[in-house]
């Protein structure tokens, strides 16, 4: 019986230090980077913005008139 729970207490321990040591830190620098993706997206759309804000101005409203003839 005490074979039994200290293999079964290894087991854990092992599997715990897995866990900590590996997926922990995976799981942290994925999340990093995503939080990174997603805040260079939100600045270049931001970005964008700002440029379409800057050149509507700039554009004419009324356009020109071109005389249509027919091509026969």
């Amino acid at each position: 019986m005490f074979l039994k729970i200290l293999i079964f207490l290894i087991v854990i321990s092992l599997i715990a230090r897995f866990v900590l040591r590996f997926l922990l830190p995976i799981m942290q620098v994925t999340r990093a980077a995503r939080q990174q993706m997603q805040d260079m997206q939100q600045h270049m759309n931001a970005m964008n913005n700002q440029r379409a804000e800057k050149q509507k101005p700039n554009q004419r409203l009324d356009g020109e008139f071109i005389d249509y003839e027919e091509v026969k």
